[in-house]
């Protein structure tokens, strides 16, 4: 069925319908309007099941609306609204407008004349968790939807989650609510929840990571935003606070598609021997996990990236499991990765200049081990780390994350490391945050970062990290 619709940002000719891309899966999706039928009730419109319906009840009048609540950010750029055997109860008129947390919505991203069953309507994509559709035509006939569906359809964007793309990822914090008190967020003599040890504030507020379900699925949703198929878990040791949240992470990670590789953090007492039995231990405590990141470009095995290895002189207890895992040193001085069987950085503020880069991808790529640079969006700690001389690095409004980017991927790198999705003490972080943060502290925001504004620069570095993703030969 071909539908005309007129748009805002752009025209568009009626398609069929089967020329869409698959819709996004509606999984946990939840449906709200302004009046509702009798039985017609809104989860009708995303049961799967084109023989029920949503319906108003009443004729079609301007200002009724729907609003889909995705329950997760996602990036769109096309809505259809499928009235099936009520062949006359399509929307005369509409408005679509998107929002990132339900109350601020902007202007519409799209507006039309619908004329036949299948209302498909396409605009500029966005990132955004719901949609709303207000109807503006007037008739005597109801206005139905048997089938509400979202797409992606950006030909820019890549396909799936990338393997090769690696997120550090901290799942150290805690709050009342969940651990009991709050982790980390005080970091700096400060007091949660408004006061926290970071420049920026999260859209999440100081939340704690043992949040399954408010938190940690909100977070790997996120991580499918930025198109990263592989989070780092910082890892403190057996029976740490973090080894105790990292079952459920990964069964979370699991049902979102995503992946755990490991950064092992130098806790106190830290050797060459612990760490190959920390090793071991992760292997068959969480191997079995359907979320344990195995590379199968090299030999299936799982990745631990270790944390200030040049604290240790001597790796030579890592021969015990080099054939089974991939453990790379956080340097670029090829003296000191013996045993290792990779390089990575870290270092944000060094991704700018990227020192020592090339010869470190030259010498992974002569010995066959793996170069995973690391770029970050920029570094500022001043909150966490009062009276600290470490440098700042601010972010440009993103070419910052632009230009190491470009760095790594000048040196055709095995895997990209991204240097933070959520390490908030060091500012380093893709993971959104609040572009309205409680007032009084100095919080910075991504405002500007691409050109964006409002709640939609919240997730303006995790849109960008896809659109690298897409640019990166390895991904």
């Amino acid at each position: 069925m071909l539908t005309a619709v007129s748009l805002v940002a752009a025209a568009l000719i009626a398609v069929p319908s089967a020329a869409l891309a698959a819709a996004l899966p509606r999984t946990g999706w939840t449906a709200t309007a302004s009046a509702t039928g009798g039985g017609d009730v809104p989860a009708r419109m995303l049961d799967g099941d084109s023989s029920t319906r949503w319906s108003t009840g009443v004729p079609m009048t301007s200002g009724q609306s729907v609003t889909i609540d995705m329950h997760a950010s996602q990036t769109i750029d096309q809505i259809t609204m499928d009235s099936a055997g009520s062949t006359t109860d399509y929307a005369r008129g509409y408005q679509v407008f998107l929002s990132s947390d339900g109350a601020d919505w902007g202007a519409a991203v799209a507006s039309g004349t619908g004329t036949a069953p299948l209302v498909s309507v396409s605009f500029t994509a966005r990132s955004a968790r719901y949609i709303r559709v207000v109807q503006t035509g007037s008739t005597s006939w109801w206005w139905s939807i048997a089938e509400f569906n979202a797409y992606n359809s950006g030909p820019q964007q890549p396909s799936g989650l990338s393997p090769n793309v690696h997120l550090f990822y901290y799942p150290w914090y805690g709050s009342p609510a969940v651990n009991g008190g709050y982790r980390h967020w005080q970091q700096g003599g400060h007091n949660p929840p408004g006061d926290i040890g970071a420049n920026l504030y999260p859209k999440l507020g100081a939340y704690d990571s043992g949040d399954l379900t408010r938190v940690v699925s909100q977070q790997m949703a996120w991580v499918r935003q930025s198109g990263a198929g592989v989070i780092v878990y910082s890892w403190w040791g057996q029976g740490s606070y973090e080894d105790q949240l990292a079952a459920g992470v990964l069964s979370v990670a699991a049902q979102n598609g995503v992946k755990v590789a490991w950064h092992l953090e130098p806790y106190t007492g830290r050797t060459a021997a612990s760490t190959v039995a920390d090793i071991n231990y992760i292997n068959a405590r969480y191997g079995a996990s359907p979320a344990f990141y195995r590379d199968a470009g090299h030999g299936n095995r799982p990745a631990f990236y270790v944390f200030e290895s040049l604290r240790i002189a001597d790796w030579t207890a890592l021969d015990q499991v080099r054939a089974s895992s991939i453990v790379l040193a956080q340097t670029t001085d090829t003296s000191k990765v013996a045993h290792f069987g990779g390089m990575y950085t870290y270092d944000g503020i060094a991704g700018a200049t990227a020192p020592g880069w090339q010869n470190a991808a030259a010498y992974c790529k002569a010995n066959g081990l793996v170069w995973a640079p690391s770029v970050a969006p920029g570094y500022i700690d001043d909150r966490a780390n009062p009276g600290n001389t470490t440098p700042t690095l601010g972010r440009a409004n993103g070419s910052t994350y632009d230009t190491e980017w470009n760095n790594a991927i000048a040196t055709s790198p095995s895997w990209v490391s991204v240097t933070s999705f959520n390490e908030w003490h060091e500012g380093s972080v893709i993971e959104p945050a609040s572009s309205n943060p409680p007032a009084g502290f100095g919080y910075e925001t991504f405002q500007g970062a691409y050109g964006t504004t409002g709640a939609a620069s919240e997730s303006a570095y995790l849109d960008r990290t896809r659109y690298w993703i897409g640019r990166f030969p390895g991904a």
